[in-house]
């Protein structure tokens, strides 16, 4: 079955759409993050020097697989952190 055909247009507004939700997920969740982090790893980074140096701020690109033509499929979406 052939995926139908999508505006690059729209295709930047639903990928605008889903960094803004991302990033504001993680916003939100910055607390649990460091919780998460404090619990399951051995750096062990206090809070205020991870926020101190920006680590905290969050900044995110999405590729669309179906851009990158890699195989896994229509509809997924590739993330990468950039600290």
């Amino acid at each position: 079955m052939n995926a139908p055909f999508v505006r690059q247009q729209d295709k930047d507004e639903w990928r605008d759409f889903i960094l803004r939700e991302l990033v504001s997920f993680l916003s939100a969740r910055k607390e649990e993050i460091y919780s998460n982090y404090a619990e399951r790893s051995q750096g062990q980074l206090p809070l205020e020097t991870i926020e101190a140096a920006g680590l905290m701020d969050f900044e995110l690109a999405v590729t669309f697989l179906q851009d990158k033509r890699s195989g896994l499929g229509r509809g997924f979406l590739g993330m990468n952190l950039i600290p």
